[in-house]
């Protein structure tokens, strides 16, 4: 698309201040089941986005094609949703910034990878899972890598571009020892194939489900309990929700008021790290605002919210870079959150706690989440700890308790930091007081 073609259009009808965005991204993926390739799919998308200011009003419009009648499309989109918008918010058009932190995230070794070298390498993954021990009876092997790419323009003739890929596979097994059926999956992501390792994904795979033969019961009460990166991660996810000034502005967030001042534990510090080299840097956000990596939580001191222009403007601060586009709103969104780690090992953690539960998985967030409030009640996997040491397996049970709690109640955190899929970088955390029941 020509983006001065749109522009100069835009400013004949009356719109003087406009910007556009273009995502395209190609996805190639496939899933292998008992040695068969059961799926196969190739696809490609393309969303052009615009906004611009139309009589003292916000206007947007979006669509898939790119032909010549796109950018008339677009500006007509734009009037029209301006004259209906009823919003008091100041419309602004970001001018663009002087300076930009770019990297380089594309891996060239990915994109010139064969098909038949992926397919391989998931053969390889699943013969090996298969072969493990004789009560994996089924295994699973999918595979996806994506390509984007994202520019940006407006009518002040900033132009931002980025450019990304990585590859994702997600291998799961299903365990029999008898009557007792129990499964497990492992998700690997990345951007370079040469860091994969077969032999530790998979061992790990089949390890971690084989620990879970034998499950018992536990007692209904209050526990030490650590938790596993993937729970953290979560967990976290939701408590932090609560620093997007839109909510703090609408009065739904409980760290409304609460800058500068101690919310959490001090032995948690979280940071933004948006310009991290990995899976998901991103040098601008939805608004063309560079990203910055920021200090969210500071010893348990709550240090900044995150802003778009709009909100913002509101509190008289500058835009964090946080703008993300979702339909016609632009909202925010948040990524790459680092959890500083701690000194100890897991291992330390489970002797830290001396006796509690480790927990590994939760499941329910959304029904069992309320992120305002800070309640959860969870359906939840996961062990005993015993004297320092991991034991049994556990039958699922209920984990609940209060999110702003939880966090104040931390007793160590450990060193096992992992970049997840869910883009937090986090390790595992023991916490006390957690309540628990038995399904």
């Amino acid at each position: 698309m020509i983006f001065n073609k749109f522009f100069n259009i835009a400013k004949e009808n009356g719109i003087n201040e406009s910007e556009i965005s273009i995502n395209k991204s190609t996805s190639f993926s496939f899933s292998l089941f008992k040695k068969e390739l059961v799926s196969y799919t190739v696809d490609s998308s393309r969303k052009i986005s615009a906004r611009g200011i139309f009589n003292g009003k916000i206007g947007f419009g979006s669509t898939e094609d790119d032909s010549p009648k796109t950018s008339e499309f677009l500006i007509n989109a734009i009037k029209e949703t301006a004259s209906l918008s009823e919003s008091q918010d100041e419309p602004i058009i970001f001018k663009g910034a002087d300076k930009y932190k770019k990297k380089n995230v594309y891996s060239k070794k990915l994109a010139e990878r064969q098909t038949e070298d992926k397919i391989k390498l998931c053969r390889a993954i699943e013969e090996k899972l298969t072969a493990a021990d004789p009560r994996v009876s089924d295994v699973q092997v999918e595979y996806q890598d994506i390509e984007s790419e994202k520019t940006f323009a407006n009518s002040y003739g900033l132009v931002l571009k980025e450019k990304g890929n990585y590859f994702i596979i997600v291998a799961s097994v299903v365990i029999k020892d008898g009557d007792e059926i129990k499964s497990n999956l492992d998700i690997f992501l990345e951007t370079d194939p040469e860091k994969f390792n077969i032999d530790e994904f998979c061992d790990g795979i089949v390890k971690k489900g084989l620990e879970k033969l034998g499950g018992e019961s536990i007692k209904a009460g209050k526990y030490k309990a650590v938790l596993e990166r993937g729970c953290v991660s979560s967990l976290l996810s939701a408590l932090i929700s609560n620093l997007s000034s839109e909510e703090v502005q609408k009065h739904s967030s409980k760290f409304e008021g609460r800058l500068n001042q101690k919310v959490l534990s001090p032995k948690i510090t979280v940071c933004e790290k948006p310009n991290l080299k990995n899976v998901f840097f991103s040098y601008f956000d939805d608004e063309g605002v560079p990203t910055k990596d920021k200090v969210l939580f500071d010893h348990g001191v709550l240090k900044t919210y995150f802003y778009n222009l709009v909100t913002a403007k509101k509190d008289g601060v500058e835009s964090t870079g946080n703008a993300s586009r979702s339909g016609s709103k632009m909202g925010i969104s948040f990524a790459n959150i680092v959890l500083k780690p701690g000194k100890l090992s897991e291992g330390e953690l489970f002797e830290k706690i001396g006796n509690g539960i480790y927990v590994t998985d939760i499941q329910g967030l959304h029904a069992g989440l309320n992120s305002t409030s800070g309640d959860f009640s969870l359906q939840a996997e996961g062990f005993h700890i015993v004297n320092g040491k991991k034991d049994k397996a556990l039958t699922l049970f209920t984990l609940s308790g209060n999110l702003f709690e939880l966090f104040n109640n931390v007793i160590a955190v450990g060193n096992n930091s992992k970049l997840l899929i869910s883009s937090f970088n986090v390790p595992s955390v023991a916490f006390k007081n957690l309540k628990v029941s038995a399904e």
